[in-house]
């Protein structure tokens, strides 16, 4: 390489490696990176309340569920209490290989939850199908429902399986405090 070649060759990779770090460097807006999860984001935001009244001895079971952004804004995490006491802490995360919401969680009992959740074509109804890993090894498979009302309810509809049919086990309406 030949001296009056040298420099503009510097240059040129200095360049190269500026823009290179410029673009490594700077933070995707969480508008464009949060965007897979807009079918759940409406979720974020306030606390969640019911009372969910048991039918067989009448008592009354208090529950908050607070969703908000993860601190990267690549999740929507969420914790529940019941009666005031932690029952669940989970997130919902993009999955890019599967091209879906997905969702995680565990309980105070120990079970862990695996699961996805597709939105309906309505805009207002999201379809969620999961696992729960119980303690002891055993699973169960479940399917719920998540029916917007307006912008601060929803109605959480539980389904699970008997005689190898989808049966309703509860329904239940939230409402954003």
């Amino acid at each position: 390489m030949t001296k009056q070649f040298l420099p503009v060759t510097l240059f040129l990779w200095l360049v190269i490696f500026a823009a290179s770090a410029f673009a490594q460097s700077k933070p995707a807006t969480p508008a464009a990176t949060a965007e897979p999860l807009v079918p759940v984001a409406w979720l974020v935001g306030g606390t969640w309340v019911s009372d969910i009244k048991d039918p067989s001895d009448g008592t009354v079971t208090h529950v908050e569920n607070r969703i908000r952004w993860a601190a990267n804004h690549q999740a929507i995490e969420f914790n529940t209490d019941f009666n005031g006491k932690p029952h669940y802490y989970g997130f919902y995360a993009y999955n890019p290989v599967a091209k879906t919401i997905s969702f995680y969680y565990t309980n105070s009992e120990g079970e862990l939850t695996v699961g996805t959740a597709t939105p309906d074509p309505d805009g207002k109804t999201l379809q969620h199908e999961f696992d729960i890993i119980h303690p002891d090894g055993k699973t169960g498979h479940i399917r719920s429902t998540v029916v917007r009302d307006g912008n601060d309810a929803y109605w959480f509809t539980v389904f699970v399986q008997k005689d190898g049919a989808w049966a309703q086990e509860f329904k239940i309406r939230y409402e954003r405090e």
